[in-house]
C-alpha cells in the first residue's frame, strides 16, 4: 500500500468537503515526479561522464597518432598556431 505523506490530513473532521486531501495528493504527485527527475538526472551524469571519458581518450588517441605520422615538434607547432594566447 502506498504510504500518503501528511496523512494527518484524513484525520480532520470534514476534510472530505474541503480540497485540502486534493491539494494533498498534488504535493505527492509533486514529490514523486521530482524523485523519478532526479534519478534521471543521474542517470545521465553517468551517461555524460563515460561519454566525456571516451571522448577524451580518443582524443588523446588521435594525438598520439598524429605524432606518428608528423614529428611531435610539427604538432605542437601546429597546436599553437591554432590556439594562439589571448
Amino acid at each position: 500500500m502506498k504510504q500518503r505523506i501528511m496523512a494527518w490530513i484524513d484525520l480532520l473532521p470534514g476534510v472530505a468537503k474541503t480540497d485540502l486531501q486534493e491539494r494533498r495528493d498534488t504535493i505527492q504527485e509533486l514529490t514523486r515526479q521530482a524523485a523519478e527527475a532526479t534519478h534521471n538526472a543521474q542517470i545521465l551524469t553517468r551517461k555524460a561522464e563515460q561519454l566525456r571519458e571516451r571522448a577524451n581518450l580518443a582524443a588523446c588517441k588521435l594525438e598520439g597518432d598524429a605524432k606518428g605520422k608528423y614529428s611531435a615538434e610539427g604538432v605542437e607547432k601546429a597546436k599553437t598556431l591554432a590556439y594562439p594566447l589571448r
